[in-house]
């Protein structure tokens, strides 16, 4: 639809007009001077209306633009917010999920021996973290033993001393930390304990970051 109020008015005097000169000359005695202005008048009152009407038209198209925009400005918002909401509670839920107690995987199948292995003296860890010597009994079953006998005495015992192991100090027993009175001498050992207890010796000077170079010599050297 064009807009009317470019439309410009008809030439009534244009013989295409004839026939309604003459019905109003017969019907209403006009002359057609005032035929052309009873037109022109008719022709410019629906003129008026019909641009009311599009100006009207206009407003209300211009409104449900506006209206539409604000809506989708506003559906555009909420998700935004709704987004915003949804990031703020899935790194809510990740810094729960870290926070929450984990169990420690295994593998499938795996079997658990039926051999308890005692841990090895906070001694023993003491002189292998400051390179120091240390007899091989205390890797020995006997020396182990030895370790279980004196913690389950030293329950009794309020003596705490301070060891320090891989870099961390730690506060136990006296009687756990100092020289069992039980030790061997390397000497005193059976060939087939010797010969086993020296894995456990180089495994623990493994963790206790002995120098490879020194370590490897110890190796060749067992």
């Amino acid at each position: 639809m064009a807009d009317p109020i470019l439309k410009i008015a008809l030439d009534f005097t244009s013989p295409d007009f004839d026939i309604i000169h003459q019905g109003l000359r017969l019907g209403y005695q006009e002359d057609d001077q005032q035929v052309i202005v009873h037109l022109t008048a008719a022709w410019e009152t629906n003129k008026d209306a019909r641009v009311a009407a599009w100006n009207a038209q206009k407003e209300s198209d211009a409104s449900s633009r506006a209206a539409e925009e604000i809506e989708l400005a506003h559906r555009a918002q909420e998700e935004e917010e709704g987004s915003l909401a949804r990031a703020e509670a899935e790194c809510e839920q990740r810094e729960s999920d870290k926070k929450k107690p984990k169990m420690n995987p295994f593998a499938v199948g795996s079997s658990v021996t039926d051999i308890l292995v005692h841990p090895p003296s906070h001694y023993m860890l003491q002189k292998l973290s400051t390179f120091d010597y240390v007899e091989l009994w205390y890797f020995t079953h006997a020396g182990r033993l030895d370790v279980v006998k004196l913690s389950n005495k030293s329950q009794a015992n309020d003596t705490f001393g301070i060891s320090r192991v891989d870099d961390h100090l730690t506060m136990c027993s006296i009687a756990l930390v100092r020289a069992s009175c039980n030790v061997l001498s390397d000497h005193d050992l059976s060939v087939p304990e010797f010969l086993r207890t020296k894995n456990f010796f180089l495994d623990h000077a493994r963790k206790a970051e002995w120098p490879i170079v020194h370590f490897n010599i110890l190796t060749k050297f067992f």
